[in-house]
């Protein structure tokens, strides 16, 4: 598979992500790369460009809950509407969040919030940087080149040096980080406000947010000229540009990939971690016990690894709500297969892995999401619908040592005809063999309580919390944390979760 149809097919999922219209990411792309024309820059750079501008919001989902709790629920809004600030003055961005802050709540309630967010004047900052941090060590688990998380590492400096990190300014930025900066906000600000519009806001920010010698390549070209060829055929005309010699990923290096994928995705909420990867152990050995072919077997465990990434595209809120919340709530739930199915299936490669991933909320009566399929939905759909709805029953019981409940649950959808009988059978010969379903390896030197604390620390509790579960002082919670953060060399709570999830040490 090509290493640039799979960033192509990210760019997507972080445009869901963020708010933006589809293909905003692909569009950034091409923008870059006229740019990098313009500049008459190298072919290392403009290898290094192309992956950073269709990624560079890979870190998106690092603070998703964080910036949710903020927005009052629904981050995808906020990062929308925050996206023409972001690198403009502190009076823009201020102004922009009054209207954002704990949007559709009471004005007191929002008042208290935007107090909150005023008054913490490193807010920006730290979840900044964990959205850096966590992009940087994802490109790496994708198989980028080093240089590549090394510029998404810095993806929000500002030429002026009063970004994320706020040491880094001037010459000391990429200049693929430069270009990416100023196509991104091109290709949103002409397609908001049209071309006049941008050309002012390029003039205003140069030398500030902005490289002077970038913004003045752009403006010598012209927006025009840089946004010019319309949205057709735009993937295969991004893909032209990518880096030679081609980069393709095969066997263990694809399933790195598809994993970041699925921590991508998982790191949206708390509750979700390590989520894709615990499916994944289990359809595996379901497979197995199945006796699935390889080829059968792979794309299941494939599907299992990135079957959640639509679910980038839902507020935070929405899956939070009770049953009893309206329709048009849970419509958004039951369309994240579909987006999760339209992305993938971008890269030839795919095909097959987005087709079952697609499936793994459908039932074999047509009492599924988001198609309603009726009948067979062919066995690596039907191992990964299966795993995913024990992986749901268990969570719901509250004790994920005790199967029997979820597994009592999981008979019952094959007595009512919604699973297939010999794939339940199969999952649950899979979790009853195996607890757990593998050896988990301690990575880092951490010690076990290391682990217990990580653990918790992954699924979003506090040191307070994390300290009364385990029945130890919140000083020594503190002190454990630091060590974890030293021996996974890590800064921020969200890369320490992605790396409890990418060593498997997360339930």
């Amino acid at each position: 598979m090509r290493l640039a149809e799979l960033c192509a097919a990210t760019s997507l999922i972080t445009d869901m992500g963020t708010g933006q219209p589809a293909a905003h990411g692909l569009r950034t792309c091409l923008v870059a790369m006229r740019l990098a024309d313009g500049l008459s820059l190298g072919s290392d750079v403009r290898g290094e460009l192309f992956y950073v501008s269709l990624l560079r919001f890979l870190g998106c989902t690092a603070d998703a809950h964080q910036v949710a709790a903020m927005a009052g629920g629904d981050e995808v809004r906020f990062l929308s509407g925050m996206a023409p600030v972001t690198m403009g003055s502190p009076r823009e961005e201020i102004r922009q969040m009054i209207g954002l802050v704990a949007g559709g709540q009471r004005v007191p309630q929002r008042l208290r919030a935007l107090a909150r967010v005023l008054t913490d004047p490193k807010g920006k900052q730290r979840l900044f940087e964990a959205h850096c941090e966590v992009a940087a060590r994802l490109a790496v688990e994708m198989g980028l080149p080093g240089r590549v998380a090394d510029a998404l590492a810095v993806a929000y400096a500002r030429w002026d040096g009063r970004g994320v990190p706020a040491d880094v300014g001037e010459t000391d930025i990429p200049m693929s980080v430069r270009v990416s900066i100023v196509a991104r906000d091109l290709e949103l600000w002409a397609r908001e406000t049209g071309d006049e519009a941008t050309c002012r806001t390029l003039a205003r920010r140069r030398g500030r947010a902005y490289d002077p010698e970038v913004v003045d390549a752009a403006l010598d070209i012209g927006v025009e000229a840089l946004r010019g060829g319309g949205a057709d055929n735009l993937w295969e005309r991004v893909l032209a540009l990518e880096p030679q010699p081609q980069a393709t990923m095969v066997g263990e290096a694809l399933d790195r990939a598809l994993g970041a994928l699925g921590d991508f995705a998982d790191l949206k909420l708390p509750e979700r971690t390590g989520y894709a990867r615990r499916v994944a152990r289990l359809v595996s050995a379901a497979a197995e016990i199945a006796n699935l072919d390889r080829a059968d077997s792979e794309t299941a465990v494939r599907a299992a690894l990135v079957h959640d990434v639509g679910v980038v595209a839902v507020p935070a809120h929405v899956w939070r709500q009770s049953p009893t919340a309206p329709n048009a709530v849970w419509e958004q739930v039951r369309l994240h297969p579909y987006w999760s199915q339209r992305t993938l299936s971008r890269c030839p490669a795919l095909e097959a892995v987005a087709a079952v991933a697609g499936r793994h909320h459908e039932r074999i009566d047509a009492s599924g999401y988001p198609a309603g399929l009726d009948g067979d939905l062919g066995r690596p759909a039907g191992l990964l619908a299966s795993a995913v709805a024990f992986d749901e029953l268990m969570s719901r019981s509250g004790d994920r040592r005790d199967s029997a409940g979820a597994a009592g649950a999981l008979m019952g959808l094959v007595a009512r005809g919604a699973l297939d009988r010999g794939d339940v059978a199969a999952v649950l010969g899979a979790a009853g063999a195996s607890v757990p379903l593998v050896e988990v390896p301690r990575p880092a030197g951490l010690t076990e309580r290391e682990v217990d604390v990580l653990g918790l620390l992954a699924h979003g509790h506090t040191n307070r919390e994390i300290a009364e579960a385990l029945g130890i002082s919140v000083k020594t919670v503190g002190a454990h944390v630091e060590h974890i953060y030293t021996k996974a060399g890590v800064r921020s709570r969200a890369a320490a979760t992605l790396f409890a999830m990418q060593h498997d040490l997360v339930r």
